[in-house]
Parts: structure tokens; C-alpha cells; sequence
């Protein structure tokens, strides 16, 4: 069988391995690491791992679970933020019974609560009764860049996973800087970029609904289209010189890159520029965005 490898995270490995082989599992994890982002990806792996029917594989196209994952749209995977800071009682309440139900599809039903240490008294205690009488295929995933702002009851009932720092991309750093914008919001259009250039007709809604959700204003639209221009540049550095400038660890457009032929680029290119003139105008940003994306295709 193949084995996943993650690059310098080898606990991480070793226990994603384990469960993908073995089907051994903790009933809760506890990530902890500096980077939201890291921690993200990684807990959408490990869920991924647990929920996986069979034997988990990246490219894996037996079932559909991953995509519905990847496009927020599979049921048993349910992902808790907070909201104005705090997690809250009756967000874990609706939790456990959306829950109520085995899994149907998955080998496991897993929710992600996103900074545990923003859970209040009362929502802590209530994951308490939820990790204390568990259903056997019902895992939990916290996420934390703070061990010691966990309540100590939450922590000692879960597998604690240290995520090791990974050294900022200096690339990504510097496409920040260029453009004016945070380095997570460069991480969101990156992967809109990729499904945009992979899309099929039914997440086009989709992800019309996620630009003008992020990108409500024109400065934000502006950093949106210019940061694809940068990628579109980008690939044809790769076309022409052998190598990417700026997004040389990203595998989604290195992979549409060799997929993809100069004309197409220049083209996507010159239409990508004609929009950001527009926004010098006032535009109606649903007509604006949709406009978009149908001219991308």
C-alpha cells in the first residue's frame, strides 16, 4: 500500500499512516502549531484519513468524498469556528444532534472545532459529556496555536499532535507584500484559482458565492485579479523558462501548467487586465464576478 507522506511532520505522518492501515484511532486529536493555516490543512487530511470508506489515497477516484470535503458539501464533517471570538453551548448542542445518526457514507463522522481554546464554559462542558459517552465512529479534531489556553479536561481526552513549524515561503511573502494583502487571503484565491481552472459546471455557483463573500470590495477585487495575474505570469515563466517565480511549491498550478498552452495564458492574461480597468468604473460586483468567471472558461 502507498504511504502518505508529509513533509517534515513525522508524527503526524506515522499516525495517519497508522489509521489508514490499521483502522486505529484516538476518539479525539488535538492539533497544536503556530500556523492557522497548517493546522487547517492538516486537520482536512486527517478527517479525510478517517473518513475514507477503504484505503485513503490523494488521487483516489472510487468515491466522490474528498471533492464533497474539499467543496465544503459532505455531511458527515462538520467544521465549528468562532464566532466573534467565543464557541458557545448551543453551537455544540447542534453539533451533537446533527450527529445523532451513524455514518452512512464514511468509515467515521468527524467534526473540527477550530481554535478550542475559544470555547466557552459551557460549550466546553458540553464536548466534555460528547468525548465522555462517545459513539465508536465519532472523532473529534481540535485545532490551537496555544496548548496552555486549552482547558486541561479537553486536552487530556485527545491524541495532542505537535505540528512542526514550516519556514514561511519566502515566494508567498513576497507576492504579499507586492500585492498588499494577507498571506491567508493569498492561500484562499490560490486554491479559487485551481477551481476555477478545474471547475465542472456544479461548483460554479459555488465558487461565484466564495469571491463575493471574500472579496467584497473593489481594493479586494483588485488584490483578487491581481494576484491571478501574477499566477498566469507565473505559468508562463514555467512555459518559457523551466521555473516558477513565486508559486513554485504549489502542486495545483504546477499541475495545470503542463495542462494549459501559451495561447490560452496570454489570452487569460489580456482578459484579467480589461477587468481591472473595469473596476476603475462602478460595477455591479454579482454581474462583475459572474462575467468573470464565465470569461475565464
Amino acid at each position: 500500500m502507498n504511504k502518505i507522506s508529509i513533509n517534515n511532520q513525522p508524527i503526524l505522518e506515522k499516525i495517519i499512516n497508522n489509521i489508514n492501515s490499521n483502522s486505529i484511532n484516538a476518539q479525539a486529536y488535538l492539533l497544536i502549531g503556530d500556523q492557522k493555516s497548517e493546522l487547517n490543512n492538516y486537520s482536512m487530511l486527517l478527517a479525510k484519513v478517517l473518513i475514507c470508506p477503504e484505503f485513503y489515497l490523494d488521487s483516489c477516484e472510487k468515491c466522490n468524498i474528498c471533492k464533497r470535503i474539499n467543496d465544503g458539501n459532505f455531511p458527515e464533517l462538520r467544521i465549528i469556528e468562532p464566532i466573534n471570538g467565543t464557541i458557545k453551548k448551543e453551537v455544540i448542542i447542534n453539533l451533537k444532534n446533527s450527529f445523532q445518526v451513524s455514518s452512512i457514507e464514511g468509515k467515521n463522522q468527524i467534526y473540527i472545532i477550530k481554535d478550542a481554546e475559544s470555547l466557552n464554559k459551557a460549550a466546553a462542558n458540553s464536548i466534555l459529556k460528547f468525548l465522555e459517552e462517545p459513539d465508536s465512529n465519532t472523532i473529534a479534531i481540535f485545532l490551537s496555536t496555544n496548548l496552555n489556553l486549552v482547558m486541561n479536561t479537553i486536552a487530556s481526552r485527545c491524541q495532542i499532535i505537535k505540528i512542526n513549524n514550516i519556514k514561511k515561503d519566502e515566494n508567498i511573502d513576497t507576492v504579499c507584500k507586492m500585492i498588499g494583502l494577507e498571506e491567508e487571503l493569498v492561500e484562499i484565491i490560490v486554491n479559487l484559482f485551481v477551481k476555477i481552472e478545474t471547475r465542472t459546471i456544479d461548483i460554479l455557483k459555488d465558487v461565484e458565492g466564495l469571491i463575493l463573500n471574500t472579496f467584497n470590495s473593489k481594493k479586494l477585487m483588485q488584490g483578487f485579479l491581481n494576484i491571478l495575474l501574477l499566477i498566469y505570469s507565473d505559468m508562463l515563466n514555467y512555459k518559457f523558462l523551466g521555473y516558477f517565480k513565486y508559486f513554485k511549491n504549489n502542486d495545483g498550478i504546477m499541475k495545470i501548467s503542463k495542462n494549459i498552452d501559451e495561447k490560452k495564458i496570454i489570452k487569460k492574461i489580456s482578459f484579467i487586465l480589461n477587468n481591472i480597468r473595469k473596476l476603475d468604473y462602478n460595477v455591479n460586483m454579482l454581474l462583475f464576478t459572474n462575467n468573470l468567471l464565465i470569461g475565464m472558461e
